[in-house]
């Protein structure tokens, strides 16, 4: 009987899959990120300078921090780069106006391709808004 061998298999291959998407997603995180300029460093160098022990960030949730008066925002990623990418206010006006850019670009190859116009862009189905960035 090959039935539970094949939905051994199935199961395997449909949780890799859903690994490799969160493994572009967060590359794409990261992408954007780096764009917007934020600085990568690793989670104890982004504890800030006052020494003062605060509560963990939240994973891949970026998260605005008062560090002894100066603002900063935090991105914490301990699955895939073990990092926490940081940046103040100029880089998450960048952040967020690179995101709008986003947005609409893939809202314009979504038009055209339902319009018929050009073959897909195979760019519609990748990761265009990755999640976390609403500053909580």
């Amino acid at each position: 009987m090959l039935k539970p061998q094949i939905a051994i298999a199935a199961a395997i291959l449909a949780l890799s899959g859903c690994a490799a998407i969160r493994g572009q997603t967060a590359a794409d995180s990261e992408q954007i990120l780096t764009e917007a300029g934020f600085a990568r460093q690793a989670p104890s160098a982004a504890q800030g300078t006052t020494g003062a022990t605060r509560a963990p960030l939240p994973a891949r949730q970026l998260t605005k921090v008062n560090d002894g008066g100066n603002v900063a925002y935090e991105f914490y990623d301990p699955q895939f780069c073990h990092c926490v990418y940081v940046g103040d206010a100029k880089q998450y006006a960048e952040l967020q106006r690179l995101r709008s850019a986003r947005v609409a670009e893939h809202e314009k190859l979504l038009m055209t391709s339902s319009a018929g116009i050009a073959d897909p862009d195979p760019g519609i189905w990748g990761p265009w808004k990755p999640k976390g960035f609403d500053v909580k």
